[in-house]
This record gives structure tokens, C-alpha cells and sequence, in this order.
């Protein structure tokens, strides 16, 4: 069958029966033989007018705001981290406003606006100090039978600081809590744990003075009159490389969230959630007083191990 030569009955219903069968006019052409003009005229005296790609289909509505260049560059732009979004707009010469900029990249699976990771200013000497203090201290495990951990905590009356966040019932009124000024007050305690009851008197008695007392860099914890009390009572502190995470495990006793490695954050992290339990805020600084000193007490020694 020839290139513009009409079709024949047959040809004609066979080319109407697969289009009604789901088939696109350039696989009908390809079956055929036709090509996909003689197709299209068949199919749309029997049918009405047809397109076969998406190509082909007429575009309804208004334009984009972005052309799918200005997309490419903008997610490419976004994606380095370096500007937001009114810069990138300015610098691509992006015609739409900021606000559909945003919704645009809202839209980009890989991206996502988030808070930027805070550090510290590290030198390549504060990076070598750190490497030779874990690598000391990883071939000396034993030491740490022979520490002891302290570290201090801020309770406020109001919760923990920052912000409060739980899973709503958008059926249900918003949920809130009491802010007060500086939080209605705060209680700052200090504490301390070791294989022992009683830090000082069974160190020295069990022994002597070859313990260690852990503290991170502090103004306070590095104060001259600190330095000279521990150095009174033949204190040995763990030497700590400067711009360095607190690794004091009481820390996460008082504090979920922190990101310090001190045995003692996980004590100050135990001893948080238990004070603030269920979103529960205190009136008086007795009550906080009190509901610390009964979370401390909680802790069983097996935690501490």
C-alpha cells in the first residue's frame, strides 16, 4: 500500500477500530503504513479532531510564571545554599515575584528551606588537638573509672527553653502555654557524679590523688578562683582542647537535645524530661526546687553504669 493513496474500506475501519482501542496515531501509522497525516484525516472525519502527543495538546489557561529554563537555573542557583530567595530572584532576573519564586522551589523534592547547622570556627590546630585528645584517651580507657563528671543546668519555672512543638488535632482549638518574662524565673543547679557517693572524700580515699575531674572550658569551670580551689584540693582536671563539645555526660541528664558528649548530659536530659513531664510548668521556685531534687533522686544507679 502506497504513500497517498486513499484508503480502503477496510484499511479505513481498521485504522478507526485501533484508535478506538486506546492506540496512538503514530503506532496506528506504524501498524499501517499510512502515514500519520492520512491517519489523522481518517480519524478525525470519523471522530472529530485528535492529537497523539502531549506535545500536540493546546495549552490552556495563562503561561508560567517561570519558563522551564528559569526553573533549571533557579533550583541550580537555590541548591548552593549561598542566597535566598530575593537574591535569586534579582540575579536571574526572574520577573514573578518572590513568593511564586518560593512556591517553586517548595515544589523541588531534593530541596528544602531549613536552619542552617551553627559551628564552631575551627583552625587546623583545633582540629589536630581534638584528633590526639580522642585518640589519647581511646587507648586509654581505664581513665574514665577514675573520673569524675560535673556540670551545671538552668530550670525555669515556665519549661525548657526553646520552642514547644506536639501533634495537633486540627480539629480541636490550638493548645498554648504560659510564657512569662524570662521564663518566671529559673533555679540553676549544679551536679556531679562518679562511681561514688561522695565526690571529693572517697576520691581521695579510694584514690589519692591520681582521679581526674572532667569540666569543659567554661569561663566558670576555667576561672582563676575555680583553678586555685581545685589545685588547693589536689584536683587533677582533664586537660580540654579549646573550641571543643562539652563531652560531660550529665548533660543529657538535663537536656534532651543537647549535642554534648559529657556522661552527665544524659543524666541532666533524664532529669528534664522527668521535671517537665506531660508540659508541666511551676508556679514557685520551691515547687521547681523540688521536683528537681525528687528527678535526681530517681535516677537509678544502673542509668548511671
Amino acid at each position: 500500500m502506497g504513500h497517498g493513496k486513499a484508503l480502503t474500506n477496510q484499511e479505513y475501519w481498521w485504522v478507526i477500530g485501533l484508535h478506538d482501542g486506546g492506540v496512538s496515531l503514530r503506532e496506528i501509522s506504524w501498524k499501517t503504513g499510512p502515514p500519520r497525516t492520512c491517519i489523522r484525516k481518517a480519524v478525525t472525519t470519523e471522530r472529530g479532531p485528535q492529537v497523539d502527543s502531549a506535545s500536540e495538546v493546546a495549552r490552556a489557561g495563562r503561561r508560567p510564571a517561570l519558563t522551564e529554563r528559569e526553573v533549571r537555573q533557579l533550583v541550580r542557583a537555590a541548591a548552593t545554599g549561598e542566597k535566598i530567595v530575593a537574591e535569586l530572584k534579582t540575579d536571574l532576573g526572574i520577573k514573578a515575584s518572590v513568593r511564586t519564586v518560593q512556591r517553586v522551589l517548595k515544589r523541588v523534592d531534593h530541596l528544602v528551606y531549613t536552619k542552617m547547622d551553627r559551628t564552631l570556627p575551627l583552625t587546623a590546630a583545633h582540629k589536630a588537638a581534638r584528633i590526639s585528645w580522642a585518640e589519647e584517651h581511646i587507648l586509654n580507657p581505664g581513665i574514665w573509672k577514675y573520673t569524675i563528671f560535673p556540670d551545671e543546668k538552668k530550670f525555669n519555672l515556665d519549661g525548657p527553653d526553646g520552642f514547644k512543638y506536639y501533634w495537633r488535632d486540627i480539629r480541636q482549638p490550638p493548645q498554648s502555654y504560659i510564657r512569662r518574662q524570662n521564663g518566671g524565673g529559673s533555679v540553676m543547679v549544679w551536679g556531679a557524679f562518679s562511681a561514688a557517693e561522695y565526690m571529693l572524700p572517697f576520691a581521695h580515699a579510694n584514690y589519692g590523688i591520681d582521679f581526674v575531674f572532667q569540666q569543659d572550658n567554661a569561663s566558670i569551670h576555667a576561672s582563676r578562683e575555680t583553678t586555685h580551689f581545685l589545685q588547693e584540693m589536689q584536683v587533677n582536671t582533664m586537660i580540654w582542647s579549646p573550641r571543643s563539645p562539652d563531652c560531660n555526660p550529665i548533660e543529657n541528664r538535663w537536656s534532651a537535645r543537647s549535642p554534648d558528649c559529657n556522661p552527665i548530659e544524659n543524666i541532666w536530659s533524664a532529669t528534664a524530661a522527668r521535671v517537665y513531664a506531660h508540659g508541666r510548668q511551676y508556679r514557685t521556685v520551691d515547687q521547681l526546687e523540688a521536683a528537681i531534687l525528687n528527678a535526681w533522686a530517681s535516677t537509678e544507679e544502673a542509668y548511671l553504669q
